[in-house]
């Protein structure tokens, strides 16, 4: 495994016993901005050609938390001839690139279906040809001069007789507080349900405005006449939103850049593997590089601390500012080890960006060298950590309903004569499939809380389905100690585990008529979804050249009328349930071919905090706009939703390894060690030196080397549940020699 080290802790230089001369040298990190977007941390900002620029996406959206199947009333509208239904949006400015009006509206069905049409500020618009994949959400392209600054008028309409009527879904006033509020942040609903703004939704200063459930929506039965509000649906009496939604093609005014922590120490060494000697930073000169085009700017920003660990509250606040495209700062003395660097990209004009190209850092570094020849780092698996951009919750491993989860499936039990992780989660994966068979979970749509679903079992004889089966295993998991999030692939709820065994997280399909997994029968290990992904598009030819089309009326996958190759994927799948080992392909669980899109909810915390969550997940074309969804080049963005990423460590950040730095010490022989690690419910870090056994050790500690000898040290975590994590390593050989002296010398002695 690469070895990334970068090196330990605080304080001046301190001479080494039989070092050399002191040394100075001038060594210089660039980073290109796609190295700091990967690395680092992205927020509203995306990837272009040029390099990182404002993200172009801003959807307009107040219905997301009350959208689903309700089972408190009515939740639709028939729309058909002589019912119209409207909404309204505000627009401080209507520049935009591109525009779509965003609808959710379930037609009567596929064949001979009449069409819809929108009245956009008096402007008819007709509506699209139902889609093959989405059939329910329809986006209708708007000329951008039809909008317009204040309120943007809407109207949708059927020419079509009432048993042929489309079904306008409708976000219910009595559904909101449980699937996020009635707040919207930045125009839209996803970052309050998400769960990435916390704060006082009252006080305006959090930028919270207030949703007055069915303020922007109205009802018209004789043709447009007359409107009234606050009485929806068939039974006109249903107060809410039309999930009708506008999304503009256009930059938002702000977005932030952060790069990975970078070791100022880097280029003491020639190999990123050697001890590193302490430094002392006697000159930085920073540099950030970027363009920016009229009403744009770029403000640059550094801090400084003495950790690798960006979640570590000793990084503070940002300062030692500087702007512009070519911005420089200098500072004569750091007396911290690591630095991060932030770009903010802000602009005044809707359609013109800033762009940020790269950074770099020359720094001025003095240094006692170790006496040459002496360590030779033989072996070293020392883990580069991903970041998510998103707060991602992890349930509490105190919270009571684990223990008592853990005890109802009797999973000690279960799980008694299993080895290792990958076992447990996979025998834990099979149990969950036999709970029930799979079935709808309608009437009383359970909450995500497993004991519920059990409950339902035992009282109708089925859990649910997909997402119930999904939530009992992530449940599961964590009463043990592991740590798994839900995914949503086409039609379907799974779930993705995080496999200390293996480092990675991997897709485990707990569903009763899944119950697997996939690996790649090359390599023979097991794949995640966004593997998953890149052999979907592989299989069908898909890429940034061939795109998805999502409102496309034609199949394009999996399907005969596709048109598309289908090259089998090097993958097979793994189950403990026989009949899904048929070798008719159509008996087993196409996993891959549900991944080419892919999202998740950014918690797995249900029983700590039960809400914000969708309603009745999985029985509505999932309207909510809490989830985090997945993009690329071959896979756009929905339009339907706010937050999308490109970025591998949003989706898949490195949970309980070490990453760890080593610096000599005060004496020859002595090895400083600091490490660091993303541990959710994290207990202690444990070592294991020269196998003689794991202990319990504080962050920094010294290693002391033993001489003439080969030196092996392990390193790990340890959660609250006992759970220990992949240990990185590092083995070095110490010649030691006694200083010269000459035989003269020793035999007067």
């Amino acid at each position: 495994m690469r070895c990334f080290l970068a090196l330990l802790l605080t304080g001046l230089a301190l001479p080494l016993v039989q070092a050399s001369e002191p040394q100075t040298i001038e060594a210089t990190i660039d980073m290109p901005a796609s190295q700091a977007y990967e690395w680092g941390f992205a927020v509203d900002v995306m990837r272009s050609e040029a390099g990182v620029v404002l993200n172009d996406l801003v959807l307009l959206e107040d219905d997301g938390p009350g959208a689903g199947h309700s089972e408190k009333g009515t939740f639709k509208e028939s729309i058909h001839a002589g019912v119209l239904a409207r909404k309204t949006f505000e627009l401080d400015d209507p520049t935009a690139a591109d525009a779509h009006v965003v609808l959710y509206m379930e037609p009567a069905g596929r064949e001979d279906q009449p069409t819809y049409y929108l009245i956009v500020n008096g402007h008819r618009i007709e509506g699209n040809p139902i889609s093959w994949h989405d059939p329910n959400w329809h986006w209708v392209k708007v000329p951008v001069e039809y909008l317009k600054a204040g309120a943007n008028e809407v109207v949708v309409g059927s020419d079509a007789p009432e048993d042929k009527a489309y079904q306008l879904l409708i976000a219910r006033d009595d559904e909101y507080d449980a699937g996020g509020g009635k707040f919207v942040y930045q125009g839209n609903t996803a970052l309050i349900s998400s769960g990435q703004i916390r704060g006082d939704a009252n006080s305006a200063e959090y930028g919270f405005e207030p949703i007055n459930v069915g303020e922007h929506s109205g009802k018209s039965t004789d043709g447009g006449k007359s409107w009234n509000q606050y009485s929806l649906g068939a039974t006109n009496d249903v107060s809410g939103e039309y999930v009708i939604r506008l999304n503009l093609t256009r930059r938002k005014p702000l977005g932030i850049l952060r790069s990975p922590a970078i070791d100022l120490w880097e280029g003491s060494t020639p190999d990123a593997r050697s001890i590193k000697p302490q430094c002392d930073v006697t000159a930085l000169h920073f540099e950030g590089q970027g363009s920016t085009p009229k009403d744009t700017t770029i403000r640059w920003a550094l801090r400084f601390a003495d950790t690798p660990d960006l979640e570590d509250a000793s990084w503070g606040e940002f300062s030692h500012t500087s702007e512009g495209d070519a911005a420089t700062i200098q500072i004569a003395r750091v007396h911290n080890r690591y630095m991060q660097w932030e770009a903010r990209l802000e602009t005044a004009y809707p359609l013109a960006t800033p762009v940020v190209t790269g950074a770099s850092v020359t720094r001025t570094l003095q240094f006692d060298s170790p006496q040459p020849n002496t360590f030779f780092v033989t072996e070293c698996e020392n883990p580069r950590l991903r970041y998510s951009s998103y707060r991602f919750q992890y349930e509490d491993a105190a919270a009571p309903q684990l223990a008592e989860l853990r005890n109802r499936l009797k999973l000690d039990e279960l799980l008694a004569d299993t080895h290792g992780d990958f076992e447990k989660i996979n025998r834990l994966r099979h149990f969950v499939s036999q709970q029930w068979y799979h079935g709808s979970p309608l009437p009383n749509y359970p909450e995500w809380n497993a004991l519920d679903i059990l409950d339902r079992r035992d009282a109708c004889g089925k859990g649910g389905m997909c997402i119930q089966f999904s939530i009992v295993f992530i449940q599961s998991l964590a009463s043990l100690g592991y740590q798994a999030r839900h995914v949503n692939i086409f039609n379907h709820e799974s779930v993705e585990v995080y496999i200390d065994d293996l480092g990675k997280w991997v897709h485990a399909d707990p569903e009763s008529v899944f119950d697997s997994y996939e690996f790649n029968t090359e390599t023979g290990e097991p794949v995640n979804i966004h593997e998953q992904h890149e052999h979907f598009l592989s299989k069908y030819g898909l890429s940034a050249s061939n795109p998805i089309d999502w409102m496309s009326a034609q199949p394009w996958c999996n399907h005969p009328d596709s048109g598309l190759p289908e090259n089998s994927p090097p993958l097979e799948i793994s189950t403990f349930t026989p009949w899904l080992n048929s070798p008719n392909p159509g008996e087993r669980p196409p996993q891959h071919n549900l991944t080419g899109f892919f999202r998740m909810m950014p918690r797995n915390n249900y029983f700590s905090q039960p809400t914000p969550r969708p309603l009745s997940q999985g029985s509505a074309w999932w309207p909510w706009n809490g989830y985090l969804n997945w993009y690329d080049g071959a896979t756009p963005r929905k339009l339907q939703y706010a937050l999308h990423s490109d970025r591998i460590a949003d989706f898949y950040p490195t949970l309980n390894q070490v990453a760890f730095t080593a610096t000599h010490g005060e004496r020859e022989g002595d090895v400083r060690v600091q490490m660091h690690s993303i541990t959710p419910n994290f207990e202690s870090y444990e070592i294991n030196v020269d196998d003689t056994g794991w202990r319990d050790a504080d962050r920094e500690f010294v290693w002391l080397l033993n001489r003439s000898a080969l030196n092996t040290l392990e390193m790990r975590t340890r959660n609250a549940l006992g759970v220990t994590g992949r240990p990185s390593r590092m083995e070095v050989l110490y010649h030691y020699r006694e200083p010269y002296r000459p035989r003269e010398a020793r035999v007067r002695e």
